[in-house]
């Protein structure tokens, strides 16, 4: 089995695991500090706990702020409803009217679908003691306690490394944009089946950019300093996707207007500096990619990329100088010495 499939099993197989720990570190630190405050209604906490509580930081740090606005817009509307219930004597009308614009602003904005939750919780639950508004205040502390744990333990505990992910999900990129080629140059599939293969892909890229999100939180926003080859990797694999299918096309355009016999040695070299960058990924995935990299080497890679012959057609010529180009690019990026790279960096953020 590959290396990179055995580090995904491993990391797709810890996953749920490390979810399900979070969320009951969560719940059982709110639990303790409810206590801990004397909150008569800590259940909130915990129930707050588990709805914030994501398997990712960024996820639940949208999370937390869609409870945190929601909170506070139905605590307003939820004080303003109390208070007309004590002037008027309505009850349930008075709620309704209450109900009215957070139902419409829940189906106009749905972060804000915690408003009209949080106005049953301090209206329709029935409170203790003689003061209407002393559950609110009570209820909203056990809300935001919830919150700030969840928070908290998203950040320190058994958080999932996404900068490792990242790597492993270009790697495993890189691997499948070589079995596309290969299908193409070998003409074993039609285009839709190679179109298939581009979305799966394209799929993989969405989930690096979400990896690159996750770093950013993980790093504190500081992704360019602390890893700055992961920062740019979402540009460059999308480029190194555009032009894999755009020599697919190439190919599959060509096949039948002959010249397609000008392309026949593409797969060897093509193959080889895709899995040379996919194996590179992986070393990056696993922190060793310090000081030279090991063979095959950049200048290896570099040498064995291919050149087409005289009767290759105009476009097959054009496309591959641009795989090559990226090819090259993505040498300097991965396989590059530690002093030349970030020069290398430099220039792929300002292409």
């Amino acid at each position: 089995m590959r290396f990179t499939a055995l580090l995904q099993i491993r990391a797709d197989g810890e996953a749920p695991w490390r979810q399900m720990v979070r969320t009951l570190v969560a719940v059982g630190l709110c639990w303790g500090i409810g206590i801990s405050l004397g909150l008569d209604e800590t259940i909130w906490a915990l129930i707050t706990a588990l709805i914030v509580t994501q398997s990712s930081i960024d996820q639940t740090v949208s999370t937390a702020r869609d409870q945190i606005v929601g909170t506070l817009l139905g605590a307003v509307i939820g004080t303003l409803a109390i208070t007309a219930r004590l002037i008027l004597g309505f009850y349930w009308p008075v709620f309704a009217v209450a109900l009215l614009p957070l139902a419409y602003l829940a189906a106009v904005r749905p972060s804000l679908r915690f408003a009209g939750v949080t106005l049953m919780i301090v209206y329709l639950l029935p409170s203790r003691g003689s003061n209407p508004y002393w559950p609110l205040t009570e209820r909203l502390t056990a809300i935001f306690l919830g919150v700030l744990v969840s928070l908290v333990v998203s950040f320190v505990v058994l958080h999932a490394n996404a900068r490792r992910r990242g790597f492993l999900v270009a790697a495993r990129m890189f691997r499948e944009m070589d079995d596309l080629l290969q299908a193409a140059l070998r003409r074993e599939e039609i285009w839709n089946d190679l179109e298939k293969r581009n979305d799966h892909c394209a799929r993989n890229l969405i989930t690096l950019n979400e990896c690159v999100a996750e770093a950013y939180r993980e790093n504190w926003g500081l992704l360019e300093k602390r890893h700055p080859i992961l920062s740019v990797l979402p540009a460059l694999m999308r480029r190194m996707l555009s032009d894999t299918m755009l020599v697919a096309r190439a190919i599959n355009a060509g096949k039948d207007r002959g010249g397609f016999s000008g392309v026949a040695g593409l797969h060897t070299g093509l193959s080889h500096a895709y899995r040379a960058l996919a194996r590179r990924c992986e070393i990056h995935a696993s922190g060793k990619a310090t000081g030279n990299p090991e063979r095959p080497g950049r200048e290896d890679v570099l040498s064995a990329l291919p050149t087409l012959g005289q009767d290759a057609l105009p476009e097959m010529h054009f496309v591959i100088s641009l795989l090559r180009q990226d090819l090259r690019r993505a040498t300097d990026v991965l396989m590059s010495k530690p002093e030349s790279r970030a020069r290398d960096l430099r220039e792929m953020i300002g292409n």
